[in-house]
């Protein structure tokens, strides 16, 4: 999730680490862009640089916009819609707390266009944790279809999707009826691979594969579950074989769905499998999170009702 804004770095000190992590002195960086001073004072935040100069100075240091950003988030997520969730998840550390959070900030905002943005990802986790959590109150109804609404609204209108488009589409996946969201699938990632940069579509893609997977399976749709892992292959296959995490997911989703088919030994096995490869690329988070997620489907997976819908 996004940092707090204030540890950021500046786009100064992040153009300084690349210059000095590459052993590059001022004048070189500078160039015939912009004078030595100049470029330290920017550097030291004394001064700001219009983009064509920063452009440049980026272009010297065999670097680029996207890569200052990376520095400067400390490969955190520069996303919206990232940094709205992890704004709210600090006010309360329970799903309860949290969605007492979601709902002040949705009624918070409920009269202020431009804070439109805010508004539906409160929404969306209002939605999430009262019906995965059962939690009291119940959303009302009318609340519920006015935010789908508008957020589908919303999504209709914009032609091309950005970063902030397909994080909301996946926000919004759980309100979706299972064959509606299926046939969104495939236009709302065609809609971002031709907009977005390749770094944010890399991180975006896998999470809503994973999220209508986990939708799907959890609905009892081993069709669309089914389809879902088919389109992470190609996915996997095409574009993003050299990362990691979605492709301990995909292994970890092979295994829900021999649960529920019920071969519950052969979805151990996979399961205990996509654990194994996240030891071995000491991805502790995906550790943790998938241990929990394997008991959890030992426990209950047979159990009328169960739900392990992620978001």
């Amino acid at each position: 999730m996004q940092k707090e804004l204030a540890m950021m770095m500046t786009a100064g000190q992040a153009v300084r680490r690349i210059r000095l992590d590459k052993h590059m002195a001022l004048r070189e960086a500078a160039g015939e862009a912009i004078s030595v001073a100049q470029l330290s004072r920017f550097e030291t935040d004394r001064q700001d640089l219009g983009i064509n100069v920063l452009l440049q100075v980026l272009t010297n240091i065999n670097s680029n916009i996207t890569e200052m950003r990376h520095v400067q988030l400390a490969g955190e997520s520069d996303i919206a819609v990232d940094r709205l969730v992890a704004q709210l998840k600090t006010q309360g550390k329970s799903p309860a707390e949290l969605a007492m959070a979601a709902q002040a900030d949705l009624q918070k905002y409920a009269h202020d266009p431009p804070r439109r943005l805010e508004r539906l990802v409160a929404g969306a986790l209002w939605i999430y944790l009262t019906e995965s959590y059962g939690i009291q109150p119940a959303i009302p109804a009318d609340s519920r279809r006015r935010l789908v609404a508008e957020a589908q609204g919303y999504l209709g209108r914009v032609e091309t999707w950005g970063v902030t488009e397909l994080s909301l589409y996946n926000l919004y996946s759980p309100t979706l009826a299972d064959d509606d969201l299926f046939t969104l699938m495939k236009p709302a990632l065609s809609r971002g691979k031709s907009y977005i940069g390749l770094y944010e579509y890399f991180k975006i893609v896998p999470f809503i594969l994973n999220t209508n997977f986990s939708i799907f399976v959890s609905h009892n749709r081993l069709d669309l579950a089914t389809a879902t892992l088919r389109m992470t292959e190609d996915f996997l296959a095409d574009e993003g074989s050299g990362i990691v995490a979605p492709r301990i997911f995909y292994i970890f989703n092979q295994g829900l769905l021999l649960f529920k088919q019920d071969q519950p030994a052969a979805g151990r096995q996979k399961c205990t499998e996509a654990i194994r490869v996240a030891r071995i690329f000491d991805e502790d988070p995906v550790i943790d999170l998938l241990t929990k997620r394997l008991q959890k489907w030992e426990n209950h997976y047979q159990e009328a009702g169960f739900t392990d819908i992620l978001i």
